[in-house]
């Protein structure tokens, strides 16, 4: 059953990334996303990967079809706070996006924060402070921790994908890097750059918390209670360990 969930899903996000003209129904949901390994992976089919998972359950309990749409992350942020979609997985809490953004109650992923730099030329970072001494790339519109986010003395280059982060980092092009540890990691393994990027020994200590997010202009956001009832189940229930496994050996 989860299977052929999973494949419509995949496909109406094909449909939607290739200007698909299909009227979904008035309680169908939206939900915006770009890349994320392994949260989001692209195929040439479409995406897969943990939050396609995640999406897929929770269609299946609330009975809804859920439409994948393909856009960047700031887009994505853009169109939640004008209510042109409806939700996001992985995102982080930030006050000022639950200004336009409901946020589940319950975090269905839980992350940290590290620092990564090239193998070839590596950054000596061993605490907040060694960071000063350097170029510190970061994507655009994301949060990493508030110190980091608010910082404005930093030398900070920001880039619209992670992806970008780590050619530079790879090829020597970028001293630091910011990144999400459960994506950043299983990218590194994934592509086989475990010799190519290393991560620092400075741990900021942080919890990065992924929620599902509503845009506060969606009808769902009336159904908030809903969404938080099947995300907590997800978790409570081991569902979300399960759906990890696929993808780490030990999940959060």
């Amino acid at each position: 059953m989860l299977r052929s969930v999973l494949i419509r899903v995949v496909i109406l996000a094909t449909v939607a990334v290739l200007g698909g003209t299909g009227s979904p129904r008035a309680d169908n949901i939206r939900a915006a996303t770009d890349e994320w390994p392994p949260f989001r992976i692209s195929t040439d089919t479409g995406f897969v990967g943990l939050d396609l998972d995640l999406i897929s359950e929770i269609g299946q309990r609330i009975q809804t079809q859920i439409e994948v749409i393909r856009m960047p992350w700031g887009r994505a942020l853009a169109s939640m706070e004008s209510g042109a979609v409806d939700i996001m997985t992985g995102l982080a809490y930030r006050k000022e996006r639950a200004v336009y953004i409901a946020y589940t109650d319950t975090p269905y992923y839980s992350c940290e924060t590290a620092f990564y730099t090239p193998a070839s030329r590596p950054a000596i970072i061993n605490g907040y402070e060694d960071l000063q001494d350097y170029v510190v790339g970061f994507v655009l519109h994301s949060a990493y921790f508030e110190r980091f986010d608010t910082d404005q003395d930093l030398q900070k280059l920001g880039v619209s994908k992670e992806q970008i982060l780590i050619d530079m980092t790879k090829r020597g092009r970028l001293d630091v890097m910011i990144g999400t540890d459960c994506q950043v990691d299983y990218f590194i393994k994934a592509s086989g750059l475990s010799d190519k990027i290393i991560k620092t020994d400075y741990r900021p200590g942080n919890s990065v918390d992924l929620f599902l997010g509503v845009s506060r202009q969606s009808p769902w956001a009336k159904r908030l209670d809903e969404l938080n009832s099947v995300i907590k189940s997800l978790v409570d229930d081991g569902t979300i360990d399960e759906l990890a496994k696929r993808y780490y050996d030990s999940p959060s």
